[in-house]
């Protein structure tokens, strides 16, 4: 990893105990063992690490990809449909294509710190359409006016 790795790795540490997660599936071509080491500790028992998504059938609680990996939009929905729910991209910030693309997907800004050049999207499933009291099938029809009117 490069001169922000002990950034990156203080922020995926965090997830990964914010998540509880017990399963995780990194996706990138670096040394990430300084990372590995740092699970040791957390509720992970499984580490998954691969040099892109095209062998990956498990599903896992927290997918991450690191920016050395760059992924195609069909790359990204994969993910999000087969293979997580929580998920984190790293990318360098850029010209803002990128982010008007991750948005578009369903995609938060996570982190984000020119100055390190990290930029960090994240998609969870749980909270991204949470329950709303209106949004639910009771009154919509108006059942008490069945018998009254007629249109």
């Amino acid at each position: 990893m490069k001169k922000n790795g002990s950034i990156l790795n203080n922020f995926i540490l965090k997830i990964v105990q914010e998540e509880n997660a017990s399963n995780v599936q990194l996706v990138t071509k670096q040394n990430i063992s300084v990372l590995v080491k740092l699970f040791e500790n957390t509720s992970v028992s499984q580490i998954n690490i691969s040099p892109s998504i095209d062998d990956i059938k498990e599903t896992s609680d927290l997918f991450i990809v690191l920016e050395d990996i760059e992924l195609k939009d069909s790359e990204i929905g994969i993910i999000k449909n087969l293979l997580s729910q929580k998920i984190m991209i790293f990318t360098i910030p850029e010209d803002g294509v990128i982010e008007s693309n991750m948005i578009k997907l369903g995609f938060q800004v996570e982190l984000e710190d020119s100055k390190n050049k990290l930029l960090c999207f994240s998609y969870n499933l749980k909270t991204y359409n949470n329950k709303r009291s209106w949004n639910n099938s009771e009154g919509w029809a108006n059942p008490e006016n069945f018998d009254k009117y007629r249109w």
